[in-house]
């Protein structure tokens, strides 16, 4: 208990400290495609800027923070076909909104281009420390190429919130890795290009190729381009590996195209797959007991076991979000994406297990021992007064944990 009430205290430390780091890579960026003629298309891309992921500087009452993105579109020659710079400040009266990932600025902006595959490549600086991060992402359009009668795009799954964003009001898309339930539906525009005149578009939502829901929509088109946005309910449903199949039907042509989705659960962080990763991914925080616990759970009783072990590690009860676990698993995530060695996890790596119960350490050294044989890395906490020293041994990057100087063990 001693060692779980230390870890606990340490995570929370790292809540407030971390946010004068480098969080920068905390954006999220992400791009959606629709037909905007029969040969041309329109990319809607999307970034999130959290709060949490800015530096900001106290000016009189308020705290300021300036930043720069930049949106830029690559054909498959590698060059740019268009770009977009934004450039903004944000202004806060509490301090407790500077560190925030709930609070975020939202940049929207379209792009019409040739039908191609392309790469979206996004960059955020942060004016005032000077870092950047970047992202990239594949817009894929094989598929539609190939495609002479019909084109059937990739649904735009969407949610409720409020503003512009390109599409239906107040509709804002979401990826369809992380579907949003909202009064037990789900909600998407499906497109697609085809010939002027009548058609037949069949929507199915399949599970192990069994449709639980089938929707058939008979339509006009006059240009050859036609949207629609289809609402789904989910109750009673089985949401596992499920599948939206779309058939389009015109002039005794038919041709149909599957897209695999998830269904966010809502107890769950983004970055968290499902219940069980989720607990397992808790192993640096459980306690004996509640390992013991979980151990003689059944399948259905652990969503609420989830909830329980949050709930006792919710650090500010009155809001809304469990600030805690939004860390912990955006740690978890950081981990996986950095320190991940050929078929282990990163998370469960030793350089993943110290920076999601520590945080990024405030001073890094890198070094390689006197005799050339292996490399290693230092890892400093000035706060807690801890260093822990990583070696690897055999030079494919497999950092090992060496004991940490200090009084502490894990």
């Amino acid at each position: 208990m001693k060692k779980y009430i230390l870890t606990f205290l340490i995570i929370i430390s790292g809540l407030s400290a971390q946010s004068f780091r480098e969080n920068i890579d905390q954006f999220k960026s992400n791009s959606f495609v629709r037909p905007a003629s029969r040969d041309s298309i329109e990319i809607l891309s999307f970034i999130e800027v959290p709060y949490s992921a800015l530096q900001f500087v106290k000016k009189d009452n308020v705290f300021e923070s300036g930043y720069e993105a930049d949106i830029a579109i690559i054909d498959s020659k590698d060059e740019k076909m268009s770009s977009k710079l934004f450039s903004d400040k944000i202004t806060v009266k509490k301090f407790g909104d500077t560190t925030s990932k709930i609070k975020r600025q939202i940049l929207v902006n379209s792009f019409t281009l040739p039908t191609k595959n392309y790469i979206v490549k996004t960059t955020l600086k942060d004016l005032d420390i000077k870092l950047s991060a970047k992202k990239e992402q594949r817009i894929d359009l094989e598929d539609l190429n190939k495609r002479s009668s019909f084109q059937i795009y990739n649904p735009i799954f969407v949610k409720d919130q409020k503003g512009t964003w390109g599409l239906g009001e107040n509709k804002f898309p979401t990826s369809s890795k992380r579907v949003i339930v909202e009064n037990d539906l789900i909600s998407f525009y499906q497109y697609a290009v085809l010939e002027p005149g009548a058609y037949t578009l069949t929507l199915s939502i399949m599970v192990d190729k069994k449709a639980q829901w089938t929707n058939i929509v008979d339509g006009v088109s006059s240009e050859g381009i036609v949207s629609h946005y289809i609402e789904v309910p989910l109750k009673d449903f089985d949401t596992r590996n499920m599948k939206l199949k779309v058939v389009l039907s015109q002039n005794n042509n038919t041709s149909s195209k599957s897209f695999p989705f998830k269904i966010k659960n809502p107890i769950l962080f983004d970055g968290v797959d499902n219940i069980d990763k989720a607990l397992d991914q808790m192993r640096y925080i459980m306690t004996t007991e509640e390992k013991k616990e979980l151990r003689a759970l059944k399948q259905s009783e652990k969503e609420k076991f989830f909830r329980k072990l949050w709930a006792k590690r919710d650090p500010v009860v009155k809001t809304k979000t469990n600030e805690l676990l939004v860390e912990y698993y955006t740690r978890v995530a950081f981990a996986e994406e950095n320190f991940s060695r050929g078929t282990s996890g990163g998370w469960k790596s030793d350089m993943g297990m110290i920076y999601i119960l520590f945080g990024k350490p405030d001073d890094v050294v890198r070094s390689m021992n006197m005799q050339g044989s292996y490399n290693y890395e230092t890892w400093s906490y000035f706060q807690i007064g801890e260093e822990f020293t990583f070696i690897d041994e055999n030079g494919f990057g497999d950092y090992r944990l060496r004991q940490p100087r200090g009084a502490m063990s894990y």
